[in-house]
């Protein structure tokens, strides 16, 4: 039986059954919620959105979507065939769960609708007693308008949400820092002598661009980041692309040990620093996590936007939200992932010991890869941070772990004017385990398996320019998630407190070295991925019974509405079948074996973009992976990796 429920508020309900279903729109566009009675595929959703002038861009699960039309087109819309509701939307739907009770004034942010008169808004929020109003617009960054400001009254609060251009009114995120050998785990799992496989191919994260949003500046003074010939970052500096407002003397430890982890690189010791970054080749693209706020107040979609345009495709944020939802900075993140297929958002787990509940945006967006943080070698297999899932809604994060303790990097030394090269373990508190130092490990990690794919190293595992491919966030995704290893230190495998485990590279990433394990991609972007009902296989032979199989399967998902409760919108499943003829279903584990159950009768997974299976005696001979579009509107591209013999 379907389930129509429209997930938005604080109970989910049928549209159909809504008592304003029948109720008349005034003649100007009003907010309403549209049903359809299934997914939409690609000319369905074009012939609708030419008909009623409709974005279908906000979607909430089921099946619906947030549009404003006025009283004659909603009438069209109840009178179409694929349309089973259109009903106004309910102010009360415009407020945010998480604006907190008894609290004085209110820092809020409003989503507006793309079409929205924003200085009407701004008059009327005015007009309600509202200061400090603040608009910002990026649409140009494929974001949306926003208004920040601050009400005195939460007896408001009410008027505010009647202001019909509005989406969604929620608190401003409290977005806050989450304060080796640790490159040798990513690679290896441990560390020690030749324990850098990656590193010794050569792929040290040359002609990779990270960008980096953290809180504060870096020091151009300090060996790691310097360039002898530019005093400032620009395209011709040789590790820092772009550092926006370096005039701002607002130079931070966070910032600088965060870098020096993830692209830290010394001239004078090139490549052979002891504290070097994982990827340390590779360069940087700078920005304050400050920039999020007004005045500037780019807004997530928008700052990613900014990092793009001047050559990064990995993102790194070692901060997050206090408030565990599925707010204004994830839809961002979500919706900037889908738009740029070839790009990776990654971002910090909340610390065991934050303040909140749980995860915060971005680390919780469908498309983000969140990290939480393990020990350092040699208790590498243990839990070292991070806050413990699911989301609110149910899903699996943190995703994965890295290294995020005994980490020795870039240290500050304030009002330097000359060139240093300080590094160490953080001074605040050199024994801290932190998600913010996991961040850049995976990140730098992520670099890695990005030019492993961009020089040509798939699939024979020797470098040839008639191999290289363009890889899309979904499969860098996936082989840092392939590439997991069971923490032996944390109970159940996987857990809402490591994910799908730590970080080993050598794992997935293979090369032409005799060893037996090898990797197998389908890389499908959206234009060519699947539709409602159809599904897609592949045939490999398994080998040998004594080599793990392992695969994954990850897509990058549309966003969701700012109000949407469950903001999962399509779904793929997974299955393998075995030579004997058993099924596996992805996602369907024995947690306590930390393996797939045979037989593939679990309930099927609708909420997590990342599925996986895991058999750790496979049976040789040829298997089958199907992977199947449950509920897509439109097409969904995705990425499988299979490792094995």
């Amino acid at each position: 039986m379907t389930d129509f429920r429209v997930w938005i508020g604080p109970e989910p309900f049928d549209p159909a059954e809504s008592p304003a279903a029948a109720a008349a729109l005034a003649p100007a566009k009003k907010a309403v919620l549209v049903q359809f009675r299934a997914s939409l595929n690609e000319p369905d959703a074009a012939r609708v959105k030419a008909a009623y002038g409709v974005r279908l861009d906000r979607f909430v699960p089921n099946f619906s979507f947030l549009e404003r039309v006025d009283d004659d087109t909603a009438a069209r819309l109840r009178a179409d065939f694929l349309v089973r509701a259109c009903v106004p939307l309910d102010p009360a739907l415009r407020l945010a769960s998480w604006i907190p009770a008894g609290v004085t004034p209110l820092d809020l942010i409003a989503t507006l609708f793309d079409d929205a008169d924003s200085a009407a808004v701004a008059a009327a929020l005015g007009a309600l007693g509202a200061r400090n109003v603040v608009l910002t617009d990026n649409r140009a960054f494929g974001g949306s308008q926003y208004a920040d400001f601050t009400l005195d009254d939460r007896a408001k609060l009410p008027l505010v949400a009647a202001i019909d251009e509005l989406v969604l009114v929620e608190p401003v995120p409290e977005r806050e820092v989450t304060d080796v050998p640790a490159a040798q785990v990513l690679q290896s799992g441990v560390a020690g002598l030749n324990t850098t496989p990656i590193w010794d191919h050569d792929l040290h994260g040359e002609g990779q661009v990270i960008g980096l949003i953290d809180k504060g500046h870096l020091d151009l003074n300090h060996c790691f980041f310097n360039d002898p010939d530019e005093a400032k970052a620009g395209k011709d500096h040789r590790k820092v692309l772009a550092m926006f407002d370096q005039n701002t003397p607002d130079v931070t430890e966070h910032f600088m040990f965060v870098a020096g982890i993830v692209a830290g690189n010394s001239l004078a010791q090139n490549g052979t620093h002891e504290h070097r970054g994982g990827a340390w080749a590779a360069k940087l693209v700078c920005r304050s996590l400050d920039d999020l706020f007004p005045p500037i107040g780019l807004k997530m979609e928008g700052i990613l936007q900014r990092g793009k345009e001047l050559g990064a495709a990995i993102h790194t944020n070692s901060w997050g939200g206090v408030i565990p939802r599925y707010n204004t900075d994830a839809v961002g993140a979500d919706k900037f992932s889908f738009d740029n297929e070839e790009h990776v958002v990654i971002a910090a787990a909340a610390n065991t010991t934050d303040r909140g509940t749980g995860n915060g945006a971005p680390g919780i967006a469908k498309n983000v890869l969140c990290v939480a943080a393990s020990q350092g070698p040699p208790d590498q297999m243990k839990s070292g941070s991070g806050k413990p899932g699911p989301t609110t809604d149910g899903r699996r994060k943190p995703d994965l772990m890295a290294v995020g303790n005994g980490i020795q990097s870039a240290s500050l030394k304030r009002d330097s004017t000359a060139l240093y090269c300080d590094t160490g373990p953080y001074f605040k508190n050199p024994d801290l385990a932190a998600t913010s130092w996991a961040t850049p490990n995976a990140a730098a990690a992520a670099a890695l398996v990005r030019q492993y794919f961009k020089e040509g190293w798939y699939p024979l595992g020797e470098k040839r320019d008639d191999r290289r491919i363009d890889p899309t966030g979904a499969l860098i995704r996936a082989v840092l998630l392939n590439s997991t290893t069971n923490m032996t230190g944390v109970a159940g495998y996987p857990s809402d407190v490591e994910g799908w485990g730590q970080i080993q590279l050598d794992r997935t990433l293979v090369f032409k070295d005799g060893r037996r394990r090898r990797l197998l991609v389908n890389d499908i972007r959206n234009n060519a991925g699947l539709e409602q009902g159809t599904s897609a296989s592949r045939l490999f032979i398994a080998g040998d019974d004594h080599e793990q199989l392992k695969i994954t399967l990850v897509w990058t998902d549309p966003p969701a509405a700012e109000s949407a409760t469950r903001p999962t919108r399509n779904v793929l499943k997974l299955t393998a079948r075995d030579p004997r003829g058993i099924t596996f279903l992805g996602n369907d584990f024995d947690t306590t074996a930390g393996e797939s159950r045979e037989g593939g009768t679990g309930p099927e997974d609708r909420l997590n973009t990342v599925q996986m299976i895991v058999v750790d005696r496979p049976f040789k001979g040829p298997w089958i992976i199907t992977v199947s579009g449950t509920v897509v509107f439109g097409n969904q591209g995705y990425a499988l990796v299979v490792t094995g013999a």
